[in-house]
């Protein structure tokens, strides 16, 4: 019984244990008395001589695990082989030359498949059988990729090596919903070259990239393309954004003209209440001259008569960035969160009459203060004066000086005198004309009901949720009249979306005949996302490619 083990050495008697405070050394010799010459194969029973071998193992109960084999040399009696003495093989228990056991190794290899160099050293350590970040990394290097057969449904998609600077292509099977391969560009032709490379491909998914759309069509013909549905909500969603954006101005004029009760709640259902620095709103306002300055660059630009790709790449902004300021009449300023209440504010109006008389010293100003009540510090004062230091634009016509005044009392004041609605970002206001009413609250419906008072926002919202039916319930025969419905509206951005799927047609209108979708390629996108996270977005593209596609076979 003392030499018994929870486990076998396949071919191997086990002869002794030794077991001591944190470890398990196990003595062992072959059972059989011939062995095969790895050369010419040629069995020999002629024991020349005998050696050990120590082998790390996996470990038991938390305890390491060394194995010390007896293993013996043969001579070889071939007369043809070049080889007269020659050590018998252990393939199923330890590799020629390792120092690890077969199970051990295969153990480790999983381990750097999962997790790679660094995390899966700290985890083999806590497991019982320490390595280092190198050994795992080399492992992993060795794996095999498996080859995968040619998809008949591919789905391909982009991910980013460097955000913003350098990205690749994942091809992910649309039946099996295994990758398939990585291609470090991302480039209609690299995907064509290994379309031509894998001929079989019958179905395409893809997002409404012009280079993917390019390189499908010239490496397979044949096939049949299909664009992802939820892209093309999202498509739809910027277009009504850029809507509410050139309709900001009208947006307001209408709210002003709404009862103060009704006004308050509605528009501040979106902001946070939070307090923040001075610094912060320091760095703010200096993001906020920033936009300015493209905003009004992109207007002088405009007047000129210059394209909205021209303007992108003078200014090197985005086009979606160009459009939205070409359609807005007015800044498009973000909307300032909810403020908390301040010590400073029952003196705000005495401080600003004192600011506006030329007196600037911040000390003076708080001795002052403090002679009339105040019971807070310099510090307050300071704030409050810093920011009239730097003063910023936001709209056009409108004084800086009253544009940072960010220690005004949280008043309502009267629609007389109000001469704007901090209205929230089109980002956030866009989700009131997308979202189905059982998921809005009371305000929030009705902030929605008096944005379609507008005729244009109640056509885009009628539009929108047409397009938002025909797509989620795959209804093909609708696509051609909605879009000509879209071109009829008179909206231009909804004019401009939908002359896109006009062009795209075809792949639209088989997005809404097949089954097949780019989900499943958008959810391996994320998979490798984390696992270029794990690597610390050090790894090469050689090592990345090898942990994506042989930890999914």
């Amino acid at each position: 019984m003392k030499n018994c083990v929870p486990f076998e050495l396949p071919g191997f008697r086990i002869n002794s244990v030794e077991n001591t405070n944190d470890r398990l050394i196990i003595g062992a010799e072959a059972k059989s008395g011939r062995a095969r010459c790895p050369k010419c194969q040629v069995l020999s029973s002629a024991i020349h001589s005998h050696y050990l071998r120590s082998p790390r193992d996996l470990p038991v109960s938390g305890k390491r695990v060394r194995l010390v084999l007896a293993v013996r040399r043969f001579r070889c009696h071939n007369a043809a082989c070049s080889r007269t003495i020659f050590c018998e093989r252990l393939p199923r228990v330890v590799a020629v030359y390792a120092q690890q056991s077969v199970r051990l190794a295969i153990a480790l290899e999983q381990l750097s498949l999962a997790l790679g160099g660094q995390a899966g050293a700290r985890q083999s350590a806590w497991l019982g059988m320490p390595t280092s970040p190198s050994t795992l990394l080399r492992r992993l290097r060795r794996c095999e990729v498996p080859a995968l057969p040619t998809p008949r449904v591919l789905g391909v998609d982009d991910f980013a090596l460097r955000r913003g600077r350098v990205y690749g292509t994942l091809l992910v099977d649309g039946e099996t919903h295994r990758p398939v391969d990585l291609i470090r560009e991302r480039t209609a032709e690299a995907l064509r070259t290994w379309l031509q490379a894998h001929p079989g491909v019958e179905v395409i998914t893809r997002d409404r990239s012009t280079e993917y759309s390019r390189g499908a069509t010239e490496g397979t013909p044949t096939a049949r393309q299909v664009a992802d549905r939820w892209h093309l909500l999202v498509n739809l969603r910027e277009a009504l954004e850029r809507v509410l954006d050139r309709l900001r101005t009208d947006i307001q004029d209408s709210l002003l003209h709404t009862s103060p009760q009704a006004l308050v709640s509605p528009l501040t259902i979106y902001d946070r209440e939070r307090r923040r620095g001075t610094q912060d709103q320091i760095q703010q306002q200096a993001s906020r001259t920033r936009r300015y300055a493209l905003y009004a660059q992109v207007k002088a630009l405009q007047a000129q008569g210059r394209s909205i790709s021209q303007m992108a790449r003078e200014l090197n902004i985005s086009r979606q960035t160009v459009r939205k300021y070409r359609a807005s009449e007015q800044f498009p300023d973000y909307p300032r969160g909810q403020r908390q209440t301040s010590l400073l504010d029952p003196f705000v109006t005495y401080l600003q009459e004192r600011w506006d008389a030329g007196c600037h010293n911040t000390q003076q100003l708080w001795r002052e203060l403090k002679a009339q009540g105040f019971s807070g510090s310099s510090r307050s004062v300071w704030q409050w004066t810093v920011l009239r230091r730097t003063p910023v634009p936001t709209q056009t016509g409108r004084p800086p000086a009253r544009l940072v005044n960010v220690f005004k009392p949280p008043t309502t004041p009267s629609v007389s005198q109000r001469t704007s609605v901090s209205l929230p970002a089109s980002r956030r206001l866009v989700w009131l004309l997308l979202l189905p009413s059982a998921e809005l609250d009371t305000l929030q419906q009705q902030l929605r009901a008096h944005l379609r008072q507008l005729p244009q926002i109640e056509q885009a919202f009628t539009l929108a949720h047409q397009f938002l039916a025909l797509v989620r319930q795959r209804m093909p025969t609708v696509l051609a009249p909605w879009i000509e419905a879209c071109r009829s509206s008179g909206i231009v951005e909804l004019k401009a979306f939908a002359e896109g799927l006009l062009r795209d047609f075809p792949v639209i209108q088989a997005a809404l005949e097949l089954p097949y979708s780019n989900g499943v390629t958008e959810g391996h996108v994320n998979r490798l996302k984390t696992i270029k996270r794990m690597m610390y977005g050090r790894a090469s593209f050689d090592l990345l490619r090898r942990r994506v596609l042989a930890s999914a076979s």
